[in-house]
């Protein structure tokens, strides 16, 4: 049986990876032509983003206006990292705004504007009205609600049906509570079909910036926006379908295990996991999480129903307790090992655990999790020892204090899921971008090893500015350090000695300084890349 079950979970994940798409990191805006707040003789012919990974544009994300606030004509597209808006050959003078919005590949929105002046700036500019959504926090919370209960459905629904092939078999179960485990686990199968096909719509209007009234709206099941959502539907509806129609039967089949598996893999073809290298062992990592979860939480529900009818059977109850105790602590250790993994390499640094909602949410449910490890051990080491020994009175007590204490797991379990949908619809490190230049800002950059490091300052006047310093890959992506960077700046005359930076994103830091005199000032910039690896180089700003 043991052979069986691990078979069906090869073989579901064979099917579910081989289906696995590569992406890469969340994306963000690198460059524009022109530039933000570019004053050009002639009017462009096209406006250019380029972003940090490949982009797709949904629907009408990128509008145009002039100094009005009128809509200016616009024929976008995107290829690849690079979204091009052609704009028309009579373009008069004065300032203009394209508000954009892109999909990232890991399925979330990014947004902003940018600013351009042909000739000269417009002496008023009139704020454009329908500009494309920044950001739905209406649409974000419907859809963290949406993907918690799909996971609590989805991962009951596989669970029960390891727990009805595997943990009770051989147990001689009443037909009343038989009937009761195939009604719930084929009610969590519905439930989870159901709302995973809400949630295509759901995923559908939050990547348009539709709002609520884009649920309603075709174009919020375009196949080519919610193709990976509808991927996972499928697979849910024919895995649940094999598994449902499977635990009907006498005896267990290896149809319905790997309709279980492929059913509870599903939701690791999408989000964050994918959006990483080394791409592969991600997914098999988020698959084995998520199949750990499935299992206890699944066991978890089926105790909680068989225990009761197996009173007076203490030999019964004990062998279905030992069997659900022992696959529990394995997986405890797989959850443990699976979360470790997929936090650590998804943040990308112990701080985005404090200083990203991701990163907080992660930690609550990592507490919760210890608190689901702690009562499993009481009830393996405390409660369970009791149910096999000592008079049929005190054997039956005993039966009914598991049954509580694994009602409490359950619930713990149910409070884990819930945190984990919201967990998904966070981007996992904070947002970050290109450094913002000020349009007559010049940006100092140096190149050392395999990372480059640039410093800016912004226009405010007086002497008091703030330096932005960013650390980024060859690649113009943002870096992230084993330590904040050590910043110091001199001039010919005055040195500064070493200023105080603080992180406002990944690999990105703003330090406030003083300035004494203007002219030329170097920034040392020393780079704590990893313990024994410390390059420092020196930029050069002006200070008018």
């Amino acid at each position: 049986m043991i052979g069986r079950v691990l078979a069906a979970a090869l073989l579901a994940g064979l099917l579910v990876g081989s289906a696995a798409a590569p992406a890469s990191a969340h994306a963000s805006l690198v460059s524009t032509d022109p530039a933000e707040g570019a004053v050009v003789a002639e009017a462009p012919g096209a406006v250019t983003f380029t972003f940090s990974e490949p982009v797709s544009l949904a629907g009408d994300s990128l509008q145009a206006y002039d100094a009005a606030g009128e809509p200016v004509d616009v024929d976008a597209s995107a290829r690849g990292e690079v979204v091009t808006a052609d704009l028309p050959d009579d373009l008069a003078d004065g300032t203009y705004v394209v508000a954009w919005r892109v999909v990232s590949s890991d399925g979330h929105p990014v947004a902003g504007s940018l600013t351009f002046h042909v000739g000269a700036p417009s002496e008023t500019v009139v704020p454009p009205r329908d500009v494309p959504a920044t950001d739905d926090t209406s649409m974000r919370a419907v859809a963290s609600v949406v993907q918690a209960l799909s996971y609590v459905a989805l991962l009951l629904a596989g669970g029960l049906t390891i727990f009805l092939s595997w943990t009770s078999r051989g147990i001689r179960l009443h037909d009343g509570v038989r009937r009761r485990l195939l009604l719930l686990q084929r009610g969590s199968a519905l439930t989870a079909v159901l709302v995973t096909a809400v949630a295509v719509v759901v995923s559908g209007a939050y990547q348009r910036g539709a709002g609520i009234d884009g649920l309603f709206e075709a174009a919020s099941i375009d196949p080519e926006l919610v193709g990976d959502d509808l991927t996972v539907l499928t697979l849910q509806v024919i895995g649940l379908g094999l598994a449902v129609l499977m635990a009907g039967r006498t005896t267990p089949s290896l149809a319905g295990d790997v309709g279980a598996g492929l059913a509870v893999w599903s939701p690791a073809l999408v989000g964050h996991t994918r959006s990483y290298e080394p791409v592969s062992l991600l997914v098999l990592t988020d698959a084995l999480h998520l199949s750990a979860g499935a299992v206890w939480l699944g066991g978890l529900v089926g105790l909680a129903v068989v225990l009761p009818s197996l009173a007076g059977r203490e030999r019964d109850g004990a062998l279905v307790l030992s069997r659900f105790s022992t696959v529990a602590a394995v997986l405890l250790g797989v959850l443990a090992g699976a979360g470790v993994l997929l936090g650590w390499r998804i943040l990308g640094s112990w701080s985005g655990l404090w200083e990203t909602t991701y990163g907080r949410l992660l930690l609550v449910k990592v507490a919760i999790a210890l608190v689901v490890g702690a009562v499993a051990a009481f009830n393996r080491y405390r409660v369970l020892p009791r149910v096999g020994a000592g008079p049929h009175e005190a054997r039956r007590r005993a039966t009914y204090a598991v049954r509580r204490v694994v009602v409490l797991e359950a619930a713990l379990l149910v409070a884990l899921l819930g945190v984990t949908g919201f967990l998904v619809e966070q981007p996992p490190r904070a947002e970050s971008a290109a450094v913002p230049v000020a349009p007559t800002s010049e940006v100092a950059r140096a190149v050392v090893g395999e990372l480059q490091v640039l410093a800016v300052l912004d226009e405010e006047p007086g002497r008091q500015r703030q330096l932005l310093v960013q650390v980024q890959d060859l690649a113009g992506e943002p870096v992230d350090l084993a330590e904040r960077p050590t910043v110091s700046l001199r001039s010919a005359d005055v040195d500064l000695g070493t200023v105080p930076v603080t992180p406002t994103g990944a690999g990105t830091f703003q330090a406030t300084v003083t300035f004494p005199e203007p002219g030329e000032w170097e920034v040392q910039v020393s780079l704590r890349v990893d313990e024994f690896d410390n390059p420092v180089t020196t930029l050069t700003v002006d200070v008018p």
